[in-house]
């Protein structure tokens, strides 16, 4: 058996295979939802039925995407500990995917989906939800539900319902700004003891922190993904390691199912699918340049829900597999959209600025 290559190996190359993990776990946000909105008998996808009560196909994803972005965040501070280009680079990466898919979503449901119709644009509150929206609520911890949704717009249902964990993620980019900007021991050494001082401070001080960033699941699993970073020279992912992941999943069952009479945890199903994740992720399987170069999951993932709610007011009765193709056949178009001519342009203008600002600088010097 070929030994895997360590994760820093595959982090630090092109050739690796994070993007399919992430347009996989796009995918699968997707089918979690087409299950929930499907107008006949909504009710879990074929995978979330497995899992419960421990999990669905959604959280599991979510938990994958987190994990990614721990690692992947906490590399960039790393190899540019700088506060004001980490702040660039980190709102480039969020901001206008999001500002552009906020107005488009909202305007096309303003329009069609609202009895005002066009006129209703005239009202403030559309732009309000778009620029509010597009500021991730400046990431404050409780948001006022009035700005969640629109009243007169889809019966006041929320407009974009996945978009709760990019508030989080916005949340952890900063306690990462935070956490570097403060180091006292060499970067590695310190982001490695406090990602384990604050994921034992989750669960043991949680009032710490408390209306801000205290989603312990969540980031629990992205401070695990900043662990990870500052071990990667040294941590492998393949299938020995998958094995043991559901060894331990199974031997965790057979207790689990005398206490609580499901043979599923959390921490089983987590440990395997993440282990699963970084396995796939750190390999070469993904042959596909094109894709290795491209983003689309967070496309998928921003506009699949408010595609899915306005779909579910103009289908005839239909099933999860309707509504889920009708969803992808909208939601792909519009994420290639999004990663060339939103996502892509506005991170190379932003690194290249970056780097002119260096050059100056050095020259200045």
């Amino acid at each position: 058996m070929t030994t895997p290559r360590t994760l820093a190996a595959a982090i630090e190359s092109n050739d690796n295979s994070f993007n399919l993990v992430r347009l996989v776990a796009a995918l699968l946000v997707v089918l979690y939802h087409a299950g929930v909105h499907r107008i006949v008998a909504p009710g879990p996808d074929p995978l979330s039925a497995l899992l419960p009560p421990t999990a669905d196909i959604g959280a599991l994803a979510v938990d994958v995407f987190f994990v990614l972005s721990g690692l992947f965040i906490t590399q960039s501070w790393m190899r540019d500990p700088d506060l004001p280009r980490f702040i660039a680079r980190r709102v480039t990466r969020l901001v206008p995917g999001l500002f552009v898919c906020l107005a488009l979503t909202t305007i096309v449901a303003v329009i069609f989906f609202s009895a005002e119709g066009i006129a209703g644009l005239a009202d403030p509150a559309p732009w309000r939800y778009i620029f509010n929206g597009a500021m991730l609520h400046w990431l404050v911890y409780i948001i006022p539900p009035a700005e969640l949704a629109l009243p007169k717009v889809l019966g006041g249902a929320p407009l974009n319902g996945s978009l709760w964990t990019v508030y989080w993620e916005g949340r952890m980019y900063v306690m990462v700004a935070l956490i570097g900007f403060a180091a006292i021991l060499p970067m590695r050494r310190w982001m490695m003891a406090m990602s384990l001082i604050l994921a034992v401070a989750a669960f043991q001080f949680p009032t710490v922190l408390a209306g801000y960033v205290w989603e312990a699941r969540l980031w629990t699993l992205f401070l695990s993904g900043m662990l990870l970073q500052t071990l990667a020279a040294h941590v492998r992912f393949g299938p020995r390691q998958f094995i043991v992941a559901c060894v331990l999943l199974a031997l965790n069952s057979t207790r689990w199912l005398d206490l609580e009479h499901q043979a599923l945890t959390v921490f089983g199903v987590n440990l395997v699918c993440i282990t699963l994740a970084l396995w796939v992720g750190s390999s070469q399987m993904l042959r596909w340049r094109h894709l290795q170069r491209h983003d689309y999951s967070y496309a998928i993932y921003i506009y699949h829900w408010p595609v899915m709610i306005m779909l579910k007011n103009v289908l005839p009765p239909s099933g999860i597999w309707t509504m889920l193709a009708a969803t992808l056949a909208i939601v792909l178009p519009l994420s290639v959209f999004s990663w060339h001519f939103v996502e892509a342009p506005a991170l190379a203008y932003v690194r290249a600025a970056l780097k002119r600002r260096r050059a100056i600088a050095a020259a200045a010097a």
